[in-house]
């Protein structure tokens, strides 16, 4: 059974924040979709996807390949149990590519950065 809510550490993680913004955040524009059991917000998923303009079936899409390939958790170095910090950004972020299935890398925009604003926030599209 596909899990429709998520903890507010979870949440972060999927919108690249920490959890003190993301809490800090939900605080001040108090969307709709926010649950709190046992005082832990749970979000839903309806909700992430509207904050990041996707689709929910697009997120639970990620999230799950995200899920079977680990895609989330940092690099743990086994002797020293800390984050492994002589990774340069660009090799994570090139193993992180080159870890999607083709149909997601299809679905990115082609335009680089040109087009940011308009993925955004909804502005016209500028030529390229």
């Amino acid at each position: 059974m596909t899990k429709l809510t998520l903890d507010l550490q979870t949440s972060a993680e999927v919108l690249g924040t920490t959890p003190d913004h993301f809490l800090a955040w939900l605080q001040s524009e108090q969307p709709s979709g926010i649950i709190t059991l046992d005082t832990q917000p749970q979000v839903s998923i309806f909700t992430l996807a509207r904050i990041l303009d996707t689709t929910a079936q697009e997120l639970l899409d990620l999230l799950s390949i995200s899920k079977n390939r680990d895609l989330l958790e940092p690099q743990v170095n086994s002797s020293t149990q800390e984050i492994d910090s002589e990774i340069p950004i660009w090799e994570s972020f090139t193993t992180f590519a080159q870890s999607l299935p083709p149909e997601v890398l299809d679905r990115l925009p082609t335009d680089g950065a040109a087009n940011h604003d308009h993925y955004l926030y909804g502005s016209p599209k500028q030529s390229t």
